[in-house]
C-alpha cells in the first residue's frame, strides 16, 4: 500500500512538474514576444544560443534535464506556444505575423515528417535516443525565439531560394493530379483505395497519414508565403496548420491504446483530409469554433472579419467612390440594432 501511495505521488509530482515547465515556457515567450525579430542575421545570438544549449547538456541537474528536455517541454515549444500564437496571428488584421508563424510551420513539418522513424533510429542507436529530446527541444526554440529567429533564416537561405521553385513546380503537377484523384474518389472506386490503406501494416498507416497531411500543405504553404498576395492563402494555410498539429499530437497520444484498431488510422486520414481540403472548410470551423474561443481571440477575429469585407468592398467599389461607401458603410457597423 505504501508502495503505491509512493508511486501516485511520484505521478502527480511529475505531472506538476510538466504542468509548472509548460506554463514557464508559454509565460517566457509572452516576455520575448515583442522583441524585435531579427531574422536569424545577428550571428553572435546564434554563437550565445549555441554555448547554452551546451551548457545545459553539461551542467543541468539530470531531473531539470529530463523534465525541460522531454515530450512535454517539446510538446509546449513546438506546438501548443506556436498554435496559441499562430491563431492570434490569423485573428489581426496585419499580415506580418501570419507570414512569421507560417515560416515556422513549414521548417517544423519538414522536421516533423523526416524524423518520423527517430523511434527505430533510437532503438538503434540508444546514444541518439538518450540525447534527442534535448537536441529536439533546443532546435525548435532556436526556431521559434526572436533572438535566433531560426525559421526565418531558414526561409531566407533555404525555402525562398531553393525550396520555393520545385514547389512552384509541384503544384502545377499537384493541380493536374488533383483533378484524376477527385475523378477517383467521386467515383464507385473509392472503396479499392481505403481497401489498400487498411491492409498496409500499421506503421505504414501511420506514415501515410502524416505524409497526407504535410506533404501537400509544405507545398502549398511554401507557395502562399513566398507570393506576393492579400494573404489569404497564408492566413488559410497557418490555420490549416494551427489544426493539424493538435490532431497530429492527439493521434500520437491516442495510438498507444487505439493504434491496433484498423479504423484508427482511416478516422486521423478521414480527419486530415477534412481539414486540409477547401471544399470541406474543416480547419475554417474548427479554428472559429473551438480554437478562437479557447485562445481568448472573438474580438480579434470579428475585427479581422470587418477588415475582409472592407477589402472585398475595396475590389467592388470603383475607387472614385471608395471613400463615400466605404464612410457609409462604417456608419452602418456604428449604428444602433435597438435604436
Amino acid at each position: 500500500m505504501a508502495d503505491e501511495s509512493e508511486s501516485i505521488w511520484d505521478d502527480t509530482e511529475s505531472v506538476l512538474i510538466y504542468v509548472g515547465i509548460i506554463l514557464a515556457l508559454i509565460i517566457a515567450t509572452q516576455l520575448v514576444e515583442d522583441l524585435t525579430a531579427t531574422r536569424g542575421k545577428n550571428i553572435t545570438n546564434h554563437g550565445v544560443f549555441v554555448a547554452i544549449y551546451i551548457a545545459s547538456c553539461v551542467i543541468m541537474p539530470d531531473m531539470l534535464k529530463d523534465r525541460l528536455c522531454s515530450e512535454a517541454g517539446v510538446l509546449a515549444v513546438g506546438t501548443i506556444i506556436p498554435v496559441y500564437e499562430s491563431v492570434k496571428a490569423a485573428c489581426t488584421v496585419g499580415e506580418a505575423d501570419d507570414t512569421k508563424w507560417l515560416m515556422f510551420w513549414i521548417v517544423n513539418a519538414v522536421f516533423t515528417h523526416v524524423t518520423e522513424f527517430m523511434d527505430t533510429i533510437a532503438d538503434a542507436y540508444p546514444t541518439v535516443g538518450e540525447h534527442w529530446y534535448e537536441f529536439e527541444f533546443f532546435f525548435t526554440l532556436w526556431l521559434v525565439i526572436p533572438q535566433t529567429d531560426g525559421a526565418a533564416l531558414i526561409y531566407d537561405v533555404f525555402t525562398e531560394p531553393i525550396l520555393a521553385p520545385f514547389c512552384k513546380q509541384g503544384m502545377k503537377l499537384m493541380d493536374g493530379w488533383g483533378k484524376l484523384i477527385m475523378a477517383v474518389t467521386n467515383t464507385s472506386y473509392l472503396w479499392i483505395v481505403w481497401y489498400a490503406f487498411m491492409i498496409l501494416p500499421e506503421e505504414a498507416r501511420r506514415f501515410v497519414v502524416v505524409s497526407v497531411g504535410t506533404v501537400y500543405p509544405v507545398v502549398a504553404s511554401t507557395v502562399a508565403v513566398t507570393t506576393t498576395t492579400t494573404g489569404m492563402d497564408d492566413t488559410y494555410w497557418l490555420v490549416y496548420w494551427s489544426c493539424f498539429s493538435l490532431l497530429f499530437i492527439s493521434m500520437d497520444y491516442l495510438e498507444n491504446f487505439l493504434g491496433g484498431i484498423r479504423g484508427f488510422y482511416s478516422l486521423c486520414l478521414v480527419t486530415t483530409v477534412y481539414l486540409m481540403l477547401p471544399m470541406f472548410e474543416g480547419a475554417k470551423a474548427v479554428f472559429r469554433n473551438v480554437l478562437v474561443p479557447l485562445s481568448g481571440q472573438y474580438e480579434n477575429m470579428l475585427m479581422h472579419d470587418a477588415y475582409l469585407v472592407r477589402l472585398d468592398a475595396e475590389k467592388k467599389i470603383p475607387k472614385e467612390f471608395h471613400k463615400k461607401v466605404l464612410t457609409k458603410m462604417s456608419d452602418v457597423f456604428k449604428q444602433d440594432k435597438t435604436s
